[in-house]
C-alpha cells in the first residue's frame, strides 16, 4: 500500500519485528549533560547501569520543526502517512506534532496525513503500531487503518508495576513519604494506563512475585483470548522478571507469540529500572479511579 506508518521513539518498537514503509522519530535524552537518542545511542544495558549508579536522564518532547522535517521527506516521494503518536495525555508530543500536519496539510493538500493519538506509551504505543502495519500490509487502505486503529487504542490495554519507587519519587508520581513507607514495606504498586491515556493505579501488592503474578491476573480478568495473536512485554533491564509474566502467561492461556523488549531511554527517564510492563487487547481500558498512590 502507497502509505507510511510513522511513531516516535517513546513506542519501543520491537527490534526483532521489521516492516517496510516505516519509520520512528527519533527522540533525544540527556544524562551528565551528553545528549543521546539521535546520533549518539545507549544500549538498554548501558542506560539502566547508569541510571544504577545515580544518573538522572531528562527528555524532551519533539519539537513542530523536528516533526516537519520528518514528515517531509515522505510527503516529497508522493506517500500519505499514518502517524501513530505519544499518549497527549502524558506529554505536549502530540500538540507539536498536530501544528505540524496542519501546516504540512497545506504544503501538501494532495497528500493524506492521518494522525492519531495513541493514548498510550511504550510498548502498548508498539503494539498499536504493529497492528495498524499488519492490517497496511494485508491490504488495509488508509483511511480504514485509520479508523480501526481509533477503534483499537480503546482496548490497547497497560499494566506494569515499577521496582523503585524512589524513581517515581523524583518524577513527581509519589510523595517522599510514599516512597519511603512503601520500599520499606516491600509495598509494589501496580499502575496501568487508562482509557485518557493518563497512569493511575489499580492496586499496591506486597512482595516483587506477587506484583509479577497480578499482572497476569489483571490480564486474564481483562482479555479476549482470541483477539491476541501477539502480546508484548516490556522491562527495564529485569529480563528475567519478564521471562516470569512470559511464562505465566503460557502457562494460562496457551500463547506463544510473546515479544519481550527493553523500555527504551525516554520512557525509562520516568519509569525507572526495574520496571516490568504488560500490553495486550482487551474489552475495554476502563478501571476503577484512584489516586496514583496516597500521599
Amino acid at each position: 500500500m502507497s502509505y507510511f506508518i510513522t511513531t516516535d521513539a517513546t513506542c519501543d518498537f520491537p527490534k526483532q519485528l521489521s516492516f517496510e514503509n516505516f519509520k520512528i522519530i527519533p527522540m533525544s535524552y540527556i544524562i551528565d549533560d551528553i545528549e543521546y537518542g539521535i546520533d549518539k545511542e545507549l544500549s538498554g544495558k548501558e542506560f539502566y547501569d547508569l541510571v544504577r549508579n545515580g544518573a538522572l536522564p531528562t527528555t524532551s518532547l519533539i519539537t513542530t520543526y523536528t516533526a516537519t522535517e520528518f514528515f517531509r521527506p515522505i510527503l516529497e516521494a508522493g506517500n500519505d502517512i499514518l502517524h501513530i503518536c505519544f499518549s497527549s495525555a502524558l506529554s505536549s508530543t502530540y500538540q507539536s506534532v498536530t501544528i505540524a500536519v496542519e501546516e504540512l496539510q497545506k504544503e501538501f493538500p494532495n497528500r493524506k496525513i492521518y494522525l492519531v493519538d495513541s493514548k498510550c506509551a511504550s510498548s502498548g504505543e508498539a503494539l498499536l503500531v504493529y497492528y495498524a502495519l499488519k492490517a497496511r500490509d494485508n491490504g488495509l487502505n488508509i483511511d480504514d487503518n485509520y479508523k480501526q486503529t481509533e477503534e483499537r487504542r480503546d482496548h490497547l490495554c497497560h499494566y506494569f508495576t515499577p521496582n523503585d519507587l524512589f524513581h517515581l519519587m523524583r518524577g513527581g508520581r509519589v510523595s517522599r513519604t510514599a516512597a519511603i513507607a512503601g520500599s520499606l514495606l516491600k509495598i509494589k504498586p501496580m499502575l496501568y494506563v487508562n482509557i485518557d491515556g493518563k497512569l493511575s493505579t489499580i492496586d499496591k501488592v506486597k512482595g516483587r512475585k506477587k506484583a509479577l503474578t497480578e499482572l497476569v491476573n489483571h490480564m486474564l480478568d481483562k482479555m479476549i483470548l482470541e483477539d491476541n495473536e501477539i502480546i508484548f512485554i516490556s522491562h527495564a533491564d529485569c529480563v528475567e522478571d519478564a521471562t516470569f509474566v512470559k511464562e505465566k502467561i503460557t502457562e494460562k492461556t496457551g500463547i506463544q507469540n510473546i515479544v519481550l523488549e527493553y523500555i527504551g531511554p525516554v520512557i525509562g527517564s520516568h519509569a525507572g529500572q526495574g520496571t516490568v510492563a504488560l500490553f495486550f487487547l482487551g474489552k475495554d481500558k476502563i478501571e476503577p479511579t484512584d489516586e496514583l498512590l496516597k500521599k
